[in-house]
């Protein structure tokens, strides 16, 4: 678990991926996407958290979900946004969006 956030804790240290964007002068506009994918990640590891909390026993698959989408959010910050096509980061943005709101859905409320 304490992968889990440190990890989670990498990427807030740099301003999450809001910041990321909000730091780039061609996504600015976008930054609410950063802000949506930073609160799901929060989301992720608490809602994996209260699972072991309440006994229950998390599967490692779902710990090693949830650590490779933290490890595909924490690539981001490996490249400038400004020197990267707009439409590139947005699409790789918008794929890690997806697969955080579909582990999510799978994950009890």
């Amino acid at each position: 678990m304490k992968d889990l956030q440190n990890s989670q804790g990498v990427i807030q240290d740099k301003g999450g991926i809001w910041g990321y964007l909000e730091k780039s002068s061609i996504l600015r506009d976008n930054s609410v996407l950063g802000f949506q994918i930073d609160g799901k990640l929060q989301r992720l590891v608490v809602s994996f958290e209260t699972l072991c909390e309440e006994g229950k026993t998390p599967t490692s698959k779902l710990y090693n979900l949830i650590l490779n989408l933290m490890g595909d959010a924490r690539m981001v910050f490996n490249r400038d946004a400004d020197r990267q096509g707009k439409e590139k980061v947005l699409e790789k943005l918008q794929g890690l969006n997806k697969k955080i709101e579909e582990l999510l859905a799978q994950l009890p409320s």
